[in-house]
């Protein structure tokens, strides 16, 4: 089940103190939470599948971290584990409205952009990825893990 840190009230930096990018005694952005839900009013979900072997499996027990840059600091806004089915979702973040998507001068400006993190033991971390929500629209990122070459070997 993936933790929504915008509603929980739980500050991931407690939750998850190795947290990579996040500083000490941070927490999502609360404050300019109703700032940038302004500026994106619309909602789209998320959907990130991970496999192995050129998608042929699915991989479950992956870190999955998505993230959002705003004025320059990083916050982590969703932290979960994937399933047996190498997948986690419903993960609703805010988007551009359809309305505004539609005007052929606001079309493609500053749109939500997410950053989409992968981490497991076994497998080459993938950061960072950058993917962008929709209002309405269900995005489903496949991402696709490497195996990790242990120290001294070589293939």
């Amino acid at each position: 089940m993936y933790i929504d840190y915008l509603n929980s009230g739980i500050n991931p930096a407690d939750a998850f103190s190795s947290q990579k990018g996040m500083r000490s005694g941070e927490s999502p952005f609360r404050p300019e939470y109703e700032e940038y839900v302004e500026r994106y009013p619309g909602r789209g979900t998320l959907k990130v599948q991970i496999s192995v072997a050129k998608e042929a499996f699915p991989l479950k027990n992956v870190v999955v971290d998505v993230a959002q840059v705003y004025n320059g600091v990083r916050y982590t806004l969703y932290n979960d584990v994937t399933d047996i089915s190498g997948i986690v979702d419903n993960m609703v973040l805010p988007a551009k409205s359809l309305e505004s998507t539609l005007n052929y001068n606001t079309a493609g400006v500053d749109e939500a952009e997410y950053l989409v993190s992968v981490y497991h033991p076994d497998f080459v971390a993938v950061v960072d990825s950058c993917v962008k929500i929709q209002d309405k629209i269900e995005t489903i990122l496949p991402v696709s893990l490497v195996p990790r070459v242990p120290d001294g070997e070589v293939d």
